[in-house]
């Protein structure tokens, strides 16, 4: 995935990636723990690092609205929390799916 941005504000440093097909994309968690791992090496001086991981598909909501779908990581007090933006037609069709895929990258972030 390609880096978009890395700002740092108040010791806070956020990264922004772009873009994930889908969360079924093959080594999509093991790619997003070989890029949380590699920044972290630069998040020494921060109190706490957060990660936003676009997908690239942008999709219409029940207004006709386009809504672009992300994964959040954070890093803060030696613990994760990550947390997935979705549409409605996702949390319609796929939230437990796609709850059950953030505690499969949460315990691969943790290991």
């Amino acid at each position: 995935m390609k880096q978009l941005f890395d700002e740092t504000y108040s010791e806070n440093r956020t990264l922004w990636y772009a873009y994930f097909k889908n969360i079924e994309q093959k080594d999509l968690i093991e790619t997003i723990c070989q890029i949380v791992q590699t920044d972290l090496k630069g998040s020494a001086d921060v109190l706490a690092t957060s990660w936003i991981f676009y997908r690239e598909e942008l999709q219409k909501d029940a207004l006709e609205e386009e809504v672009r779908s992300s994964i959040m990581v954070r890093f803060v007090d030696g613990r994760y929390y990550v947390h997935y933006n979705m549409s409605d037609f996702e949390f319609v069709t796929q939230r437990e799916m796609i709850e059950k895929w953030l505690g499969r990258l949460k315990e691969h972030l943790e290991n």
